[in-house]
């Protein structure tokens, strides 16, 4: 929620008219171009522009592939079902990418693929997906990335977690570039320090945010990220100050 108000800030603040909780009614062309009709807080609204970016995701092509007849189950959405191993329901076929899920982002799916094809040639040594490092980056302006866990998520499995937050407003290089919109954000469980996940809305993010999958790929802790040196002015080195605020409130 921080994260898409912050960048729902930014977007006004640069004049964009922003509707949020919106229910699309239609689209049809008009003598502007294009007009796009949806509820917007109880009241109809249509805005005419010159194009109309249709971006609501994506269904897999699976229904005229028959493969029920394979023995390979799909889901109501028609995507493939598959298991850790990237297996289908049909013991001898594997499948992966944007047709099985559960994240449509091409790094997934070549890690998926890597795994199926690993297991089609080891079948007594199986490995399995493994989405800790789940990351999804929003190429926007300022971008928003994400990688690991969200407090959300650690709460509903119980796992106790500090967090700590540093602005880009405060932060020098990103003063240098006049970039002043956005956050980064680091959460480490509350009694190992291991960093579990992050965020980071502001210049540069969708390449910041791999600093801090490299760092939990290693399953670094906060107290051995915070002593990693960093160049002074970078943008990189904001992710130092969560890092040193939540180790300081850790013993190991």
């Amino acid at each position: 929620m921080d994260a898409s108000q912050t960048l729902s800030d930014a977007f006004i603040a640069e004049g964009i008219d922003v509707y949020c909780h919106t229910s699309l009614e239609s689209a049809e062309r008009s003598a502007a171009g294009k007009k796009v009709i949806f509820q917007h807080k109880g009241r109809r609204v249509a805005l005419e522009a010159e194009e109309i970016v249709f971006a609501l995701g994506r269904s897999p092509n699976t229904a005229g592939l028959d493969l029920g007849l394979a023995g390979v189950e799909v889901r109501s959405n028609g995507q493939i079902k598959a298991n850790p191993h990237q297996q289908t329901t049909a013991g001898h076929i594997y499948a992966a990418g944007d047709c099985t899920g559960p994240f449509e982002v091409v790094h997934i799916a070549i890690q998926q693929g890597e795994t199926a094809a690993f297991n089609i040639a080891h079948p007594t040594a199986k490995k399995s997906m493994d989405y800790r490092l789940m990351t999804q980056v929003v190429f926007t302006d300022p971008q928003v990335a994400h990688v690991g866990m969200t407090e959300k998520m650690a709460g509903s499995q119980g796992i106790p977690v500090i967090v700590a937050s540093y602005p880009f407003n405060d932060h020098g290089k990103s003063m240098i570039l006049d970039t002043h919109h956005g956050f980064v954000k680091m959460m480490a469980h509350a009694r190992t320090g291991e960093i579990l996940g992050a965020t980071c809305v502001g210049p540069h993010g969708g390449e910041l945010i791999h600093e801090i999958i490299v760092a939990m790929h290693a399953r670094l802790t906060v107290h051995t990220f915070a002593t990693i040196p960093h160049y002074h002015p970078t943008l990189a080195e904001i992710w130092t100050y969560p890092a040193e605020e939540i180790a300081g409130q850790i013993r190991i």
